[in-house]
């Protein structure tokens, strides 16, 4: 009887451990499993950012030489500049905004993708580490920014062409009449502040070392 007791006793305590290291595996196995899943959903939010950025950067890539204005000379164009500096999935819902200024639902659609751009462009500094994070998330401002501003020009050049036919202006009185050359400063700072962010990226090898932070392991 007192065998028996002894070997109830034994089993009890066994039990009891396998029970207590099955626990603690569980717990590893979970804590390996959170750590995998934050892995991943880090890794899918920097793969889905960086496509944006890499999209903006290519879209400067292939239109940087209709980014050239001349020389006090309103730019007459900038709607078609617009529509090729937006021409991807991404920046697509944006392309009718240009020839529908202030009027809705293309306005708000348009402010709506600027401020999800602002967005990517803090969330890039957030996910991604060291100075190549700034950078890139610098570069989707300044396009946030360029965007902008061709918009508001595009809005002057329709108060131009009114001012010019409602009150038989000249196109250099209707110019200085809109305020015309202050706008087309602005937007030129903007083009030039873009291509600065440009120049930074590829010479510090931006789009590679940011490629490398992207990395599941």
């Amino acid at each position: 009887m007192e065998d028996r007791y002894k070997y109830v006793k034994r089993l009890e305590f066994w039990l009891s451990i396998v029970t207590v290291v099955a626990a603690v595996i569980a717990l590893m196995q979970t804590k390996q499993q959170i750590k995998l899943s934050n892995k991943q959903h880090l890794f899918d939010k920097r793969v889905e950012q960086y496509l944006i950025a890499k999209g903006l950067i290519q879209l400067y890539e292939n239109n940087d030489t209709i980014l050239v204005f001349k020389e006090n000379e309103p730019i007459l164009s900038i709607d078609f500049i617009f529509m090729q500096m937006t021409n991807n999935t991404y920046m697509e819902q944006m392309v009718d905004v240009i020839s529908h200024p202030l009027e809705e639902p293309y306005h708000k659609k348009f402010l709506i993708r600027l401020e999800e751009l602002k967005e990517i462009s803090t969330k890039i500094k957030f996910i991604f580490s060291g100075k190549e994070a700034i950078l890139l998330g610098d570069y989707i401002l300044h396009y946030q920014e360029l965007l902008f501003k061709m918009y508001q020009y595009q809005i002057l050049l329709g108060k131009l062409k009114d001012a010019s036919q409602e009150f038989r202006l000249t196109i250099e009185k209707a110019r200085e009449t809109v305020g015309e050359n202050q706008y087309r400063e602005e937007l030129q700072k903007a083009v030039d502040n873009l291509k600065q962010a440009y120049d930074v990226l590829k010479k510090g090898k931006v789009e590679e070392k940011i490629e490398q932070q992207i990395t599941l392991r």
